[in-house]
């Protein structure tokens, strides 16, 4: 036992009361040593067909089988009735196509060598790569086999041996291969591992000619999948940095209009009475070998609708419905563009950045009108979204309550009508009055109301005229407002005598008179300006 493992154990000892409950002792797991290259790449799973879609174009090209390829020999070719022939059927080194994905995200070329089906029952599925004798294990030799081949017939797990498989580049279309991307046959490591190498070969051969690994680029070798099982029966492999490796064959920058061509091999020496595979280089266009790019989905902040309101809203009436979303570290609210914010089909009349949840990231609160919000009755997720200054959206769910028209009586909806057209009346426009000249009753009057004047009052019936002034002051709304009177003072009998008696504080007066001098008024009365210091 280890000195960590008696410390755990102690520790396990000291925790366990008198008479109670023991510890239990852990289970012992089992783990497989791999090469940190072999951990698995998220499209990877040892089935091509899968991972490398026919369907997904442009995204994926499939370098078919043809006439050219040299598949391998089993057994004696003229005979089919070869013993060996009928055990093996068909040989784990076999390639019948090739298909290639390029990433620009990554930089990743990634490559996938098609098998055909094994023809056994024990294992129906694609022969599994590496499998010399086809027999569901790429580490053995079925008994029958030894009993015809004899004891030189060997299959080496996971490329062992004098095994190996992968694929050619020929990056500058000159027919020969630049890079070799798999396992060598010539890897003296035990196990052997996976590997981008300068390819080596003989220019005085036909290019059709198997290339050796020269030196290793390590700096390209990327992921690499390879499974002795038949559920996960291919080889599966990527190069990563792939724009700057064809920058440094070729000397040009790689686009999607760049053309590659890929071969592949497979094969070994120890396998008595089976051939080596070839597949011939195909043309492959970057551009098509390109996913279409995915949309970003949105991010999804945390958002709060009338909080203070138990997350209740009104869609009936004009009351404001206040919206926070909260900002963090992987959310920056200042990035929102307002305009495109949504809440119900409703876009915001107000919005503003403060600090809500007391953390150091700023949040912003977004008003809206309850009754341009369109929401299902009662509760709901209300979906809050909007775009960004990069590009990108967000896009949030909340529970809310909405009480909306199904709630009320056509008595209330009528009266609620009726305030809300007397609220919008209240806050109607403001007359313009000008710097210079008179103003009249008439010009300041609405149908049915005739203003009053008085020396104690200060009246005004307010309407904008349908053109601006020259030399307008102050320029509110357009529609008509409530009558303005600023009371003065009134007369009040105290016994026989008749005094006056301010019935509003003189600091509030005074800021009247300000107000009303600041805007160019005139006296109702007289018609003349009130300039500075003059008297209403």
């Amino acid at each position: 036992m280890s000195l960590i493992s008696r410390l755990l154990h102690a520790v396990q000892s000291w925790r366990r009361g008198r008479g109670g409950r023991k510890s239990a002792r852990r289970a012992s797991v089992s783990m497989e040593h791999l090469d940190h290259r072999q951990l698995l790449s998220v499209n990877f799973t040892g089935n091509v067909a899968t991972d490398f879609p026919v369907t997904s174009t442009p995204g994926v090209v499939v370098l078919a089988d043809n006439p050219s390829v040299t598949h391998p020999t089993i057994g004696d070719p003229s005979n089919p009735s070869d013993p060996l022939r009928q055990l093996i059927k068909v040989s784990g080194f076999d390639v019948n196509g090739l298909r290639v994905t390029y990433t620009p995200a990554d930089d990743t070329l990634s490559i996938g060598i098609a098998q055909p089906l094994s023809q056994q029952p024990s294992h129906p599925g694609p022969v599994i790569a590496g499998d010399s004798d086809n027999n569901g294990n790429d580490g053995t030799v079925a008994p029958a086999v030894t009993a015809l081949q004899g004891t030189a017939f060997k299959d080496f797990r996971d490329f062992g041996g004098s095994e190996y498989m992968g694929a050619f580049l020929d990056l500058k279309g000159t027919g020969f291969a630049d890079v070799v991307a798999g396992y060598s046959i010539n890897d003296a490591r035990s196990p052997k591992q996976y590997q981008v190498a300068q390819a080596i070969v003989n220019t005085s051969l036909p290019p059709a000619t198997l290339p050796d690994f020269g030196a290793e680029l390590p700096q390209y070798e990327g992921n690499v999948y390879k499974a002795n099982s038949p559920a996960h029966p291919n080889l599966e492999f990527s190069i990563s940095h792939f724009s700057q490796l064809y920058l440094a064959e070729t000397g040009q920058p790689l686009t999607s209009n760049s053309v590659i061509k890929i071969g592949g091999f497979a094969g070994s020496q120890d396998d008595t009475g089976i051939g080596e595979a070839f597949f011939p280089e195909q043309a492959v266009n970057i551009g098509q070998a390109t996913p279409t790019p995915t949309p970003c989905p949105p991010v999804s902040p945390t958002v709060f609708i009338n909080v203070h309101e138990n997350n209740h809203v009104n869609t009936v009436h004009d009351d404001l419905v206040r919206v926070n979303v909260l900002g963090s570290s992987g959310f920056d609210v200042t990035k929102i563009i307002p305009n495109t914010v949504i809440l119900g089909g409703a876009h915001p009349v107000s919005n503003f950045t403060r600090y809500i949840n007391g953390d150091e990231y700023p949040d912003a609160t977004f008003v809206f009108r309850g009754n341009d919000i369109k929401l299902p009755p009662g509760w709901s997720e209300a979906t809050v979204s909007g775009g960004l200054t990069d590009g990108t959206n967000f896009s949030s769910d909340a529970k809310v309550f909405n009480r909306n028209a199904s709630f009320y009586s056509q008595a209330a909806m009528a009266g609620a009508q009726q305030r809300q057209a007397a609220r919008a009346a209240r806050t109607g426009g403001f007359v313009v009055l000008p710097n210079n000249g008179t103003i009249t009753a008439a010009s300041v009057s609405i149908p049915g109301v005739s203003p009053t004047v008085s020396a104690n009052a200060f009246k005004v019936d307010m309407t904008m005229s349908a053109a601006p002034t020259a030399t307008p002051t102050v320029v509110k709304a357009a529609t008509a407002g409530p009558v303005v009177s600023i009371k003065r003072r009134e007369p009040v009998v105290v016994g026989a005598s008749t005094s006056s008696q301010a019935r509003i504080p003189s600091n509030v007066q005074a800021s009247m008179n300000r107000f009303v001098r600041q805007v160019g008024a005139v006296n109702v009365k007289t018609g003349s300006p009130i300039g500075a210091g003059g008297a209403l």
